[in-house]
């Protein structure tokens, strides 16, 4: 079992599971028909797992008077340009505010704008609550005041979630997933439109592999309602609730 196995060696793996030919160019109209079934079971355990290997830390640093950001533009801790975070998955909004980053709110609401109203252009700082908005945009509130400092980081925003998948297609292209769950769930697929005898042996083969798999990265501890965000000066901050984004809520 491995991570990041070339889709080739997916294809090898597949038509030995399946007892196909290994030779590529005995079958050739079936390899895009293969591809798009690897494809497709890749796409469809992803979406049904929150895998920790593919959590990512992505950047946005706020600008005076700016009151949407394009998630499109965030970036990893390098400074390059990802733009890979799936909205429709859980996100996790952070900005850093006096030396720690301090959880940011899912919602701006009535409440919020008669504070200060964004439409008036009404601004002030920290940024405390923000949404996604129109396009895949993140709206903030308050309007921030000030820029993100380069220096310090203050007023830099830190958003966790899952990335999205990256291209299987070409040969040398790499899966994000376990390649033996990968095969196995194709194989048993392909065996059972064969009408193969031993195609319900893959399929258990296949979700007892993920049984094991999901069993190994759940988290063994009890999960923490609380997040500490450091201290101002010498005065402890009270810790805030995590606040979770989840797309349709």
């Amino acid at each position: 079992m491995a991570l990041r196995t070339t889709l080739v060696n997916l294809l090898d793996d597949l038509r030995a599971e399946c007892r196909m030919s290994l030779n590529p160019a005995h079958n050739p109209q079936d390899r895009d028909r293969q591809v798009k079934m690897l494809q497709r079971k890749q796409e469809w355990l992803w979406n049904d797992f929150d895998w920790p290997h593919l959590r990512v830390e992505r950047f946005l640093d706020l600008q005076a008077g700016q009151r949407y950001y394009d998630l499109a533009a965030a970036r990893d801790a390098q400074n390059v340009l990802r733009g890979d975070l799936d909205i429709q998955r859980e996100i996790f909004v952070q900005v850093r505010d006096s030396s720690a980053y301090c959880v940011m709110q899912p919602h701006i609401g009535a409440a919020q704008y008669a504070t200060h109203d964004s439409e008036l252009d009404e601004r002030s700082w920290p940024v405390t609550n923000w949404r996604i908005s129109e396009d895949e945009q993140m709206e903030v509130w308050p309007i921030p005041d000030q820029n993100a400092d380069p220096t310090t980081l203050e007023g830099r925003i830190k958003i966790t979630g899952i990335r999205k998948l990256r291209p299987l297609i070409a040969d040398t292209d790499r899966a994000d997933l376990d390649d033996r769950l990968l095969v196995l769930h194709a194989a048993a697929e392909v065996l059972a439109a064969a009408g193969a005898t031993d195609a319900q042996i893959k399929l258990d083969q296949a979700n007892a592999l993920y049984l094991k798999l999901r069993g190994q990265l759940m988290p063994r501890r009890i999960h923490q309602n609380m997040f500490t965000t450091g201290t101002r000066g010498n005065r402890p901050r009270r810790g805030r609730p995590i606040a979770i984004y989840r797309a349709g809520s």
